[in-house]
């Protein structure tokens, strides 16, 4: 279909030019035939050069402005046209790198080659959602799959008693528990990645952080952790969803790592266009660094070992806190705790960091 187009759009333009040359060659003649002894060639003339050789002359002329009319046609439109068709040929193949030319002077083809191109990039960004999505998956699944078969083959093949079996159902469910939460963290990552804009609307930060504490409230209150707020009343505009995120990973990684009636102090203030919101723990701490390859993905430092997780968690945050245009700052020390400084901007319509 697309070459039959083509083909006709082609069969087109040789019957348009055809008609230029004939309307040229018919437009002169006639002049020829309608001049006087003043006009550019007289009867007289034309009966002295000939009238068969006035008419090659003229139909001669006429074909070269047909050629380069056609030329023209060419390059305003069969070039691009071309040029888009093999396009779309290399995304039949899997090719969703291909990029047209948008230099085109008719706006139609313009819009149509712009179009395109912003087609192709949200093909590309899906393909490689999915692949860094089975990547991820292959990559870090394994252990914990491993480890739910062979403690389901022990209690099917095994007489155990009922405290071994037991504990091995409870490995078992805190295996499960961790793909799902791997799962549903590899998934978010792999989706911030590729995410350029988002929608945003005003809300309360200093409630946002007094919800996420409650929802946190059982693991704080297990490890007996007093806190200590002292959070401004704070209005932003940004996508509450992905803050959100924010605080369930930050706050509670300093509860995983405090002690045992630790201390946990958050504050939220404003500072200058920026939500300042500063979270300090008095746990183990981390060294420089684990620090420094914090965000990287699925890294745990030996400081993480005491603690469940599984690397993803910092990763979101950062790319999330990167999206608002905002910035994180860490500082830590074995043995005394860390301090989480993010400072997010109080208005942003959009995402605004630039298409990648």
């Amino acid at each position: 279909m697309k070459k039959f187009r083509i083909r006709t759009l082609k069969v087109r333009l040789i019957i348009s030019i055809f008609v230029i040359i004939t309307s040229v060659y018919g437009l002169v003649f006639m002049l020829i035939l309608l001049a006087d002894h003043g006009g550019i060639i007289a009867m007289e003339n034309l009966y002295r050069i000939g009238h068969f050789r006035v008419m090659i002359i003229f139909f001669l002329l006429s074909v070269i402005i047909g050629l380069l009319a056609f030329y023209r046609f060419n390059q305003i439109f069969l070039k691009p046209i071309n040029e888009l068709s093999t396009a779309l040929k290399e995304v039949e193949r899997g090719n969703y790198q291909i990029v047209v030319s948008t230099d085109v002077k008719i706006r139609e083809l313009h819009r149509l080659m712009t179009g395109f191109n912003r087609m192709t990039k949200e093909i590309s960004s899906v393909e490689l959602l999915k692949k860094d999505f089975i990547s991820y998956f292959s990559h870090e699944f394994k252990t914990p799959i491993t480890s739910i078969r062979g403690f389901s083959r022990q209690i099917k093949e095994r007489d155990l008693s009922n405290e071994k079996q037991k504990e091995y159902i409870d490995i078992i469910y805190r295996e499960s528990n961790r793909l799902i939460k791997m799962s549903t963290n590899v998934l978010t990552l792999t989706k911030l990645e590729h995410q350029v804009t988002f929608d945003a609307k005003q809300f309360s930060l200093d409630e946002q952080l007094r919800r996420t504490l409650l929802l946190l409230e059982k693991d704080w209150t297990e490890k007996a952790i007093e806190l200590e707020l002292d959070l401004d009343e704070l209005a932003i505009t940004s996508n509450e969803e992905m803050i959100k995120q924010i605080w369930i990973n930050v706050i509670g990684n300093a509860i995983n790592y405090s002690k045992q009636g630790g201390l946990l102090k958050i504050k939220c203030k404003k500072d200058g266009d920026f939500a300042k919101v500063r979270i300090r723990d008095y746990g183990i701490g981390m060294p420089d660094k684990v620090r420094e390859r914090i965000f990287e993905k699925f890294y745990q430092g030996d400081a993480s070992h005491g603690a469940s997780g599984n690397g993803l968690g910092m990763s979101i945050v950062k790319r999330i806190i990167d999206l608002c245009g905002g910035r994180i700052v860490i500082k830590s020390q074995l043995k005394k705790g860390t301090v989480v400084l993010v400072y997010l901007p109080l208005n942003v319509k959009q995402g605004s960091e630039k298409n990648v």
